[in-house]
């Protein structure tokens, strides 16, 4: 399951793209944990906008399976959100806050449309 937690849009910046925006989701997946079931959650957040030129392009990073609770993959949106943290810079704000370096699953993708 992914579904919306919070969009933020920034403005143009001098020198750099358009204006973009950066789409955070909340992720839930079951896994089976010692013969239980659960429900794990992971974060996404996909950056969509326009380069100079008016090139449409989208890039995602997502980061399954890391969070215990949906409060959990919420606080840690809302502080990315408040800090506009992209999908280049997630892993690395996740590995600081978290003190993890490795994750079990991740996807990123960056594309010029």
């Amino acid at each position: 399951m992914r579904y919306l937690y919070r969009t933020e849009k920034v403005t143009e910046e001098e020198g750099t793209e358009t204006g973009f925006a950066l789409d955070y989701y909340v992720l839930a997946k079951e896994v089976e944990v010692e013969q239980q079931k659960a429900i794990r959650y992971g974060i996404e957040i996909y950056k969509r906008g326009r380069r100079p030129g008016g090139t449409a392009y989208a890039e995602y990073r997502k980061i399954f399976d890391v969070f215990a609770t949906e409060g959990e993959a919420m606080a840690v949106l809302d502080l990315m959100a408040n800090n506009t943290v992209t999908p280049i810079s997630m892993k690395e704000v996740l590995e600081d806050l978290l003190g993890i370096e490795d994750f079990a699953g991740e996807a990123l993708f960056v594309e010029a449309v």
